[in-house]
């Protein structure tokens, strides 16, 4: 127990150092954690560091930080900000989503000669983008409520949900021998049965268990409830062989619904549990995760691999950027715009991450195409905020425009 103890520990220093520095010289802090698992990585440390034991102990707390992860993620999509620019909004992140993944599913298929089930995952992978990243750099610029700044953040929940339910179909028609329901209903079946029982948690079961939690006046018993909420809804995504992402992403979007609407709306309980979420989840079990990544990223296996790296780059920003930039035309605005848009969404380091560990553990995945995913993942969020700053201020006037 000592040296798992003394491993947790290590990577949570490393990880805390590596991520700050980024910081420092303005780049998000997922870079320094993956960064920490890269060398972490390296078979002269990992050799030496880690055993069997410390690394199961690493891998169950990874696995609790992508449900805070996507718990998260869900207590801050506001589904009424969607109102606001809506008709762009919709454009952009369908345009967004469709680009890369229909380049990268023809690409892989038919090009790389990959499988199908692995190319669609790619052109998945590759269609993602870091709701959290984007958040952070638009509250640093101050423009989050501006409209560009709805745009991209109701284009990148948007595209969330997106990606999300279509990995679950997937994984559930992967997985569909192995769920708990096998031989009695289809996996189709199955994601209906779950959102039925889901919209049947949300307005008569959740809202009393978090009014059981409120009567103690305690925040402590407020942020319990809505754990066991989260974790309800994962444990019962999983049952019906949706995987435990799309339940913590619900269980987000619900606990906030619940909170901010109704005769009684409670604001500062919603804020509360959101910035209760992030202090467990960022300062402890998200860099966790993300340390596991860089953890499974062979560096070496990418040294004869690097045109997949490139290919995987060129796919994911160009789709992104061509998504935004159709978006914003189609909806009646400006190409700079479309191009400020594009950057700001293009910051990868979290959904497409979690896929693509899910496809390596279903073995869709090869430790080199996981691997290039993620190194794509840290240039593209290297590259998009200093594109976005620098496009900021060329062109403020675009980002000072409200709704």
């Amino acid at each position: 127990m000592i040296n798992e103890l003394f491993v947790i520990g290590l990577i949570i220093v490393v990880a805390f150092i590596l991520g700050e520095f980024c910081k420092l010289i303005k780049v998000p802090r997922v870079v320094g954690h993956i960064l920490a698992g890269l060398i972490f990585g390296l078979n002269f440390i990992k050799d030496r560091l880690f055993d069997q034991n410390s690394l199961n102990t690493v891998n169950s707390l990874a696995e609790i930080g992508v449900i805070f992860l996507f718990f998260f993620v869900g207590l801050n999509i506001n589904l009424r900000e969607f109102k606001f620019n809506l008709k762009e909004s919709f454009l952009v992140s369908l345009f967004n989503f469709l680009l890369p993944l229909t380049a990268g599913f023809l690409i892989s298929k038919f090009v790389l000669q990959f499988e199908t089930l692995t190319s669609v995952i790619i052109g998945i992978t590759l269609s993602a983008t870091s709701q959290i990243i984007a958040v952070d750099l638009l509250q640093e610029l101050k423009i989050l409520k501006k409209r560009v700044g709805n745009i991209i953040v109701t284009s990148g929940a948007t595209n969330d949900v997106f990606e999300l339910v279509l990995v679950s179909v997937i994984l559930t028609l992967i997985n569909s021998s192995t769920t708990a329901f096998r031989g009695l209903y289809t996996p189709i079946a199955n994601i209906s049965i779950f959102l039925v029982i889901l919209f049947l948690l949300r307005f008569l079961i959740f809202p009393y268990i978090l009014k059981f939690f409120e009567r103690s006046k305690s925040n402590t018993s407020l942020f319990s409830g809505a754990i066991i909420i989260a974790l309800i809804t994962a444990a019962l995504s999983d049952l019906f062989g949706l995987g435990i992402l799309i339940g913590a992403l619900f269980s987000g979007i619900m606990i906030r619904q619940i909170l901010l609407t109704g005769k009684h709306p409670k604001p500062w309980e919603e804020h509360y549990i959101a910035k209760s979420i992030h202090l467990v989840s960022y300062g402890f079990l998200v860099p966790i995760f993300f340390v596991t990544a860089g953890l499974k990223t062979d560096l070496l296996s990418l040294s004869g691999n690097l045109n997949l790296v490139l290919i995987f780059l060129a796919i994911a920003l160009l789709g992104t950027l061509g998504g935004s930039i159709l978006g914003v035309i189609l909806s009646k605005g400006g190409f700079k715009e479309g191009v400020i848009v594009g950057f700001g969404m293009s910051s990868r380091g979290d959904i497409e991450i979690v896929i693509a560990t899910l496809a390596l553990q279903a073995g869709l995945f090869t430790s080199v195409m996981f691997s290039s995913i993620v190194i794509m993942a840290i240039i593209t969020t290297l590259i998009s905020p200093i594109m976005f700053r620098y496009l900021s201020r060329k062109y403020r006037y675009y980002l000072n425009v409200k709704h």
